[in-house]
């Protein structure tokens, strides 16, 4: 209720808006207001009709501006696109109401109309532009201002990821498998045993050394998921196979550990075992980074999964305009990860 008669009052308000520009625009193209009342009420009906037709140019660039602009990455195009539609949209409702009052009412001719007409249309477009300039500053102030609340919760949401990661990482089940494997290699081979050691170390300096970092190259990404792989491999042998391609690491960025949760989501939520082996697969395809696994869950699968995945998509979306894809069928499981490059949103978290 409260909203429709703001509705009606921002109406009667356009209107009154309409009707003072039109004897204006009367007092400056002809020197004097309109000569009596049957002349006013025709300023009024012809100052209304042309007035709403402009304003509603509101309407149809929101519509133009939600599907098609980007003031932050395209301003220029933005700009010469919204005024190309309003210049349109804008003319039909210019022409059509100069034709409707002057040719179709008072039935001039063109050549009657032209001497006093030109006038009036060149106020109009003037008047036009004077409006639309309002709607692109503030189309253009509105997305700056998302765009900067956006990369704050994303810092804060990097803050609150790694931490999350860093405790889940040091959690019960991380921590009992390795020392499940070290006690087993303590008491087998004491030399592999060190080694063990000495690669849970490395890997949880890395994983301290990228806090407070928001991506990180390829290469170094490479780098930490081998080392959470070794450790893996020592727990699960010949019964996980991993195959990893990739030759342009240094040119291309990643938000820390995505391949290490993607594959810690594989083993978490797959059978590995002799009968089933594990064979995770990461490799480049055009513009992403693919991470696969065929797809052999337990009769009773874990949950959880589709929560990080969720986690992991949306910062992927603040950062790039390319999908970050999961794709599962009854034969693997696989997500490709779009690369990243630092440009455009990147320089400003950085």
């Amino acid at each position: 209720m409260k909203n429709s008669r703001w509705s009606f009052k921002r109406f009667l308000i356009i209107g009154g808006v309409c009707i003072l520009i039109g004897i204006l625009s009367s007092l400056l193209l002809s020197g004097h207001l309109p000569s009596n009342f049957r002349n006013f009420i025709r300023n009024v009906g012809y100052s209304l009709m042309i007035g709403y037709g402009l304003f509603a140019n509101g309407y149809v660039f929101s519509l133009v501006d939600e599907r098609w602009l980007s003031w932050i990455k395209r301003p220029v195009t933005s700009f010469l696109v919204a005024l190309g539609v309003t210049t349109m949209y804008s003319s039909i409702v210019i022409f059509f109401t100069n034709w409707f009052w002057f040719g179709f009412l008072m039935d001039l001719s063109w050549e009657q109309f032209w001497p006093f007409g030109k006038g009036i249309l060149i106020v109009e477009y003037v008047v036009l532009y004077f409006i639309t300039q309002f709607f692109y500053a503030r189309a253009f102030f509105f997305e700056w201002k998302k765009s900067l609340v956006a990369k704050e919760e994303l810092k804060q949401e990097a803050i609150s990821l790694q931490y999350k990661v860093l405790r889940n990482q040091v959690n019960p089940h991380f921590l009992f498998n390795s020392l499940n494997v070290l006690s087993s290699l303590i008491r087998i081979d004491a030399v592999r045993a060190g080694v063990f050691v000495d690669k849970l170390s490395g890997f949880y300096r890395d994983l301290l050394g990228f806090r407070g970092r928001d991506i990180i190259s390829v290469e170094e990404e490479m780098h930490f998921v081998k080392k959470y792989l070794d450790l893996q491999m020592e727990r699960f042998g010949s019964n996980m196979v991993v195959e990893t391609h990739f030759d342009q690491s240094k040119a291309y960025r990643l938000i820390p550990m995505t391949l290490q949760m993607l594959v810690e989501n594989a083993i978490k939520h797959n059978q590995v075992s002799q009968k089933n082996k594990l064979v995770i697969k990461i490799y480049p395809e055009d513009d992403y980074l693919v991470v696969e696994n065929n797809y052999q869950p337990y009769l009773n699968p874990i949950d959880g999964e589709k929560v990080g995945l969720k986690n992991l998509s949306e910062r992927y979306h603040y950062l790039t305009d390319k999908p970050f894809v999961v794709d599962k069928t009854d034969r693997y499981f696989r997500v490709k990860v779009p690369l990243l490059k630092m440009e455009n949103k990147l320089e400003g978290i950085l």
